[in-house]
């Protein structure tokens, strides 16, 4: 029988945190595009908010560490996992209302450029921070969140991205 394939009923992260154990091995399959060769690694150790790998072939191993993802963003497989981007979403109608009563002086910009002042960059920080949305502002991660302004949209971690990375668990050979 083959251990790692078809007796495995991973669902949750703490089910793959049970699943990676010292010395288990698995296979980097994916990183942001198909890998032409998978990268061997091995479990060198965990803790509660990641899991430390090994290369298993190098002569000298120092361990990498992998951060787990909020659950969101992993995905469970019967042979292994992936860990996605965070997701671009639309504004909420909220959301969209905030953005449109950002403060706006054209003069004090104009006045902040040519002297060395930065009064409108505190008056629109301070306008996001007391509505608790400063990762509107889109210079900070906030709640999991963060303004983007080339889509105009927002990066939120409750909502899955594009493919990260994949790991295979190796298959073994269990003697009968």
């Amino acid at each position: 029988m083959e251990s790692g394939e078809g007796d495995n009923d991973m669902k949750t992260l703490a089910d793959l945190k049970r699943e990676l154990t010292k010395g288990k091995r698995l296979r980097l399959i994916y990183r942001y595009k198909p890998l032409s060769e998978p990268i061997p690694k091995e479990v060198s150790g965990t803790q509660g908010n990641g899991v430390s790998f090994i290369d298993p072939n190098a002569d000298v191993r120092k361990p990498s560490f992998l951060e787990f993802p909020k659950a969101s963003l992993l995905e469970v497989t019967p042979n292994g996992f992936r860990i996605y981007g965070k997701g671009l979403r639309d504004l909420t109608p909220d959301e969209a209302a905030i953005r449109q009563g950002e403060p706006r002086d054209k003069e004090q910009e104009e006045c902040d450029l040519m002297g060395d002042s930065n009064v409108m960059y505190h008056a629109v920080r301070g306008y996001y921070t007391r509505r608790n949305a400063e990762y509107l502002q889109g210079h900070m991660t906030q709640r999991g969140m963060r303004y983007d302004y080339n889509t105009g949209k927002v990066f939120d971690d409750k909502v899955k991205g594009e493919l990260a990375l994949e790991y295979v668990f190796e298959k073994v050979e269990v003697a009968a």
